[in-house]
């Protein structure tokens, strides 16, 4: 082998060591990048938001349901108009009250067998009933109902035990709800000045209610329709993005506006793909690990024929 063959054949092979330690270091470059990204995600599942509870609300004004999956529903649709004492919804818990009222500009939300508006629970507006307790047969951890003409005295509170959760007042989704709410959705230009929408009520891993009362103090109505309620709290991994656009959190009575930017780098912001990601870091294929022991030998070996000359 000539003198210019032998240089060519060191050349080549200096030239291929050189690309392949380029690669292998490439490689693990963008490992150790996934790992980091991979190890944000899973911390962020480990953090929650510092409420006992996340209110959001549909982010269609003509939206009457909830859009979660696996949960129970009461429309009081075959239910007489009046009061109503010690009311059962299956496999849910009982009412000790309600007072039903039929269809008007106030409330009902219409269906695919009530196109022009159902019946509807009222507490306040005459009624006589101010509060109605719900006793849950089982801790559940979300809520959801058709809010319609809304106004600041309506009142919420979720209970565990003797200890209240959360105390949520509606004055505080009188200037967060766009206007597209006003009105009546079946008609906007009806009741201009109060807001329909689907509201939902999110409790945290730890967070679960057992009893739920529903206020008004009279001066006012308090009307409702499709009380939605599960027992399992959201699960991103399952139930995908939280329902709806976040406007407040409560924990105990404080309330807390927001905005979905507000909760980046909370369980609350996680999605069915970034939930798939957050498990754990991936292991790198032992086809790398020995890349990386390759890189390794021939950077000693470099280092051996350097200290020799």
């Amino acid at each position: 082998m000539s003198g210019e063959e032998s240089w060519n054949f060191t050349q080549l092979r200096g030239l291929w060591q050189h690309d392949f330690m380029a690669n292998c270091m490439r490689l693990r470059r963008n490992i150790i990048n996934n790992m980091k990204t991979t190890q944000a995600i899973l911390f962020a599942t480990m953090l929650s938001s510092s409420a006992s509870v996340v209110i959001t609300y549909a982010e269609d004004p003509n939206s009457y349901n909830s859009s979660l999956s696996g949960t129970s529903v009461l429309d009081f649709n075959d239910m007489k108009v009046g009061r109503k004492n010690n009311v059962s919804w299956d496999g849910v818990g009982t009412f000790d009250a309600l007072h039903i009222y039929r269809t008007d500009v106030f409330g009902g939300a219409p269906d695919a067998n009530n196109p022009k508006g159902s019946n509807y629970s009222v507490q306040g507006a005459g009624s006589k009933l101010v509060n109605s307790t719900l006793m849950l047969e089982k801790p559940s951890a979300y809520f959801g109902m058709w809010w319609s003409a809304g106004d600041a005295r309506n009142v919420l509170s979720f209970f565990s035990g003797g200890d209240l959760v959360a105390r949520f007042t509606t004055s505080s989704l009188m200037e967060p709800l766009p206007a597209e709410y006003d009105g009546n959705p079946m008609n906007r230009s009806l009741n201009r000045g109060e807001p329909y929408a689907f509201i939902n009520f999110f409790g945290d891993t730890k967070t679960t209610w057992d009893r739920i009362i529903f206020s008004n103090d009279g001066q006012s109505g308090f009307e409702s329709d499709n009380y939605t309620s599960r027992v399992e709290a959201w699960d991103p991994a399952k139930d995908g993005a939280i329902a709806g656009v976040v406007v407040a959190e409560v924990s105990g009575t404080s309330t807390k506006l927001l905005s979905t930017k507000d909760l980046e780098g909370t369980r609350w912001s996680l999605d069915k793909t970034t939930a798939a990601k957050a498990p754990g870091a991936p292991v790198p294929p032992w086809v790398l690990l020995g890349a990386f022991g390759v890189v390794a030998v021939l950077r000693q070996s470099k280092r051996n024929k350097t200290s020799q000359a």
